[in-house]
């Protein structure tokens, strides 16, 4: 019991003493930050952490404070004479660098110069960025001597930069403003010196040259900077062209070289090019040549064009050095169309009187504006007699007057506002917006005469370019929102802008791969050989063309088994077509408008069910593939056929199948698709007596065995008779082509 009662004396001495210490702590805490916030401190301790900002705003904010308290200033005072002997170590360096600055110096000893100078700037500037020390009178008396010797050093060099640059060795050593001790306008000073850099550039050489290229580049004058290029590029030609008269393609190399070592060509001399083209001028006045081509001269050379063939002779020909000759063999605009969607909207039929409700708002607000009126007259009397001071009635009627101006202007409002107005009757439409892709296709040849070395280089390349639509067809012109889907989608006129538009071709590409086939190249001894290759290539062209031309004659001869229905899912409507291989039906896209799958019945009683794979809008044709196989047609593949021959035109008219209804060819016309009218776009159509009628849609036209058109429209009307049309077999063997199909001739 003794020993617990020891231990518990113990415990509790041990407890009290560290309360009597924590309480002590405690209290030393608390005054520690009373003292701390004074502004006095606050200010000793941001200029012990070198806060000269923070010490700076303590200063300002605390003016009055310190101006009150002269213990304060006195503290603050003394803090900044603190920061004042920091710095006497920091000037008397700075001093004894400037000082034992030797000028003029060697280029060697420039770096170290300006280092000095540089750290004599920055430590000046410093100083005089802490405004306290100034404020408190407490700015280094040394500073004063350090900003003097600094001046005098720096206008010393200053003054002596012209004579320096002189000597310069600029050729060959680093950039001189990047080393000079003081900074110097780099393009002000150089366009001073402009006589001797047009002196040093004379008589550079070699890889003298790129050096000043790389370190002047930027701040060279133009013409300065011009004389230099033209001097080293015509260094580096001659050396690569091993004192020789340079080829065209040693010109290009050389530019490439230039520019790989960094050197900004502007202009390469003594190279002027002329382009020239020579496609055939049949293809050109028979628009065979669908959109045109333009060259973006993307390299530094002098060019000139000419658009017709007898360039060889022409004085530009005589005079360039290089001709490059352009030959359009293929030029063409393929249109593509896909399933159309409709769109529902509203047109305005016509209109009824109606009554206005604006009517009905304009008079209640005059009438309001009447009785606000009628009362502040009310009150303007009572002014009047003596109720109220003169003030009063200023005031009274100031606002009555305001309220006549609205009352009068509410009765112009509703004087001009009628009871009745006509309201628009809207009729519920649709139109269609058919999503095309349109693709520019060329084939140019282009030949490159290097008239120097005399020999020509001949290639091909091929152009593609392709870019979408959706076109919007049928919008009403009384649709009130006609001009939101004219922003919204393009028209036929954006369609044939696109196309007119030059493909431009880009010389660096053609370049390229003249550079990389060295091996094509072939000597001439005169223009005959050229002309002979240009002139079978353009033959190639034109007969080409030519067979895809078509005069008023045509025909074929179809067989039953050939020919099929097309019913639509729910056999609400019917059509004819025919195989054009083993297991693809032709068709009009009216015919299947609106399905993906169709029913077809064969002439040997079989049926089949059919995937619509491909259309187009415009020539109103359709693919659908088959589940089945049928006898494949043969086209008529002549470019005539006399007008007077017999036609026979197979199909299934008003639910009689496979009927045959014979007539004469007329003509070959052309004309507006029936089925999406464009203004912009022709097909071709065969004229004919023989009957057509719903049901033969889709169906093939005869000559003989061999189709000619795929049966499509008649006219139809009082004072019309027997008019038919029938799609051109040129326009389905187009279509036909796009998709890859291998048909029969």
């Amino acid at each position: 019991m003794r020993r617990r009662f020891v231990w518990s004396v113990l415990l509790i001495l041990l407890v009290t003493v560290c309360g009597c210490r924590a309480g002590r702590s405690l209290k030393t805490n608390i005054k520690e930050t009373v003292i701390s916030s004074k502004p006095e401190d606050k200010f000793s301790k941001a200029l012990d952490r070198n806060k000269f900002s923070e010490a700076e705003q303590i200063w300002l904010d605390n003016q009055a404070y310190f101006l009150e308290k002269p213990k304060a200033m006195d503290e603050i005072t003394i803090a900044a004479s603190h920061v004042k002997k920091r710095y006497r170590s920091k000037i008397s360096a700075a001093t004894t660098n400037v000082l034992s600055i030797h000028w003029p110096e060697k280029s060697a000893k420039w770096t170290l110069i300006r280092l000095k100078l540089d750290n004599a700037r920055d430590l000046i500037d410093e100083i005089e960025s802490i405004i306290i020390l100034n404020d408190l009178g407490q700015t280094p008396p040394a500073l004063a001597k350090l900003k003097k010797k600094f001046k005098t050093k720096e206008s010393m060099i200053r003054a002596d930069a012209l004579a320096q640059f002189k000597k310069y060795p600029i050729q060959t050593g680093p950039n001189f403003f990047s080393i000079y001790p003081v900074k110097l306008d780099e393009a002000k000073f150089l366009k001073s010196q402009a006589a001797l850099l047009e002196r040093t550039v004379a008589s550079a050489s070699g890889k003298n040259i790129p050096h000043m290229i790389k370190e002047y580049g930027d701040v060279i004058p133009a013409k300065t900077m011009r004389n230099l290029e033209g001097s080293y590029f015509r260094e580096l030609l001659k050396k690569e062209s091993k004192g020789k008269s340079p080829s065209f393609r040693t010109v290009i190399k050389t530019m490439k070289e230039a520019q790989r070592l960094g050197f900004p060509v502007t202009e390469v001399p003594d190279c002027k090019i002329a382009f020239m083209r020579v496609t055939s001028k049949s293809l050109l006045d028979e628009h065979g040549i669908e959109f045109g081509l333009g060259f973006d001269v993307d390299l530094p050379m002098a060019t000139e064009s000419l658009d017709r063939t007898p360039m060889f002779n022409s004085k530009t020909a005589k005079d360039a050095d290089v001709i490059i000759l352009i030959n359009e063999v293929v030029s063409k605009i393929d249109r593509k169309t896909f399933r159309p969607k409709s769109y529902h909207s509203k047109s305005v039929t016509g209109y009824y009187e109606g009554y206005n409700h604006a009517y009905d708002q304009a008079q209640l607000r005059l009438e309001q504006l009447r009785l606000k009126r009628q009362e502040l007259n009310e009150r303007n009397n009572t002014h009047i007699l003596g109720w109220f001071g003169a003030s009063d009635i200023t005031s009274a009627a100031h606002m009555a007057a305001l309220e006549e101006q609205k009352y009068n202007e509410a009765v112009a409002n509703a004087t001009n506002i009628p009871k009745m107005v006509d309201k628009p009757i809207y009729a519920d439409y649709s139109f269609r917006i058919v999503p095309m892709r349109t693709t520019k296709i060329a084939s140019v040849q282009y030949v490159i005469i290097d008239r120097k070395s005399r020999t020509y280089f001949t290639d091909f390349f091929d152009i593609t370019q392709e870019k979408n639509f959706r076109i919007a067809y049928g919008i009403n012109p009384t649709d009130p929102d006609k001009y939101k889907y004219k922003r919204r989608y393009s028209t036929d006129k954006e369609v044939r802008g696109w196309e007119k538009q030059t493909v431009a071709i880009r010389l660096s590409d053609m370049l390229n791969y003249y550079l990389d086939h060295e091996e094509k190249d072939k000597k001439y001894r005169n223009m005959s050989k050229i002309r002979k290759t240009i002139l079978n290539n353009r033959n190639k062209a034109l007969a080409e063309f030519y067979s895809n031309k078509y005069k008023s004659d045509t025909g074929n001869d179809p067989r039953f088994d050939s020919t099929v229905k097309v019913l639509s899912p729910d056999e609400s409507s019917h059509g004819s077509g025919f195989f054009v291989t083993d297991n693809i039906i032709l068709t009009n896209h009216h015919v299947v408008e609106g399905h993906d799958f169709v029913e077809i019945r064969m002439h040997n009683k079989m049926e089949a069910f059919g995937k619509v794979m491909a259309f187009d809008l415009y020539r109103d044709l359709a693919l659908v593939k088959v589940n089945a196989h049928g006898k494949p047609v043969r086209f008529y593949a002549k470019s005539s056929l006399p007008a007077g021959v017999t036609l026979e035109a197979i199909g299934h008219p008003k639910e009689f199948p496979f009927t045959i209804t014979r007539g004469v060819f007329s003509a070959y016309r052309v004309r507006s698709s029936h089925h999406v009218y464009s203004r912009d776009i022709d097909i071709k159509y065969i004229q004919t007596d023989a009957a057509i009628n719903p049901g033969n849609s889709g169906g093939p036209l005869f000559y003989k065995d061999k189709v000619v058109g795929v049966n499509s429209c008649g006219r139809a009307g009082a004072d019309i008779e027997n008019l038919n049309f029938a799609v051109h077999y040129a326009e389905v063997m187009k279509f036909l082509d796009q998709y890859g199909i291998k048909y029969r001739k």
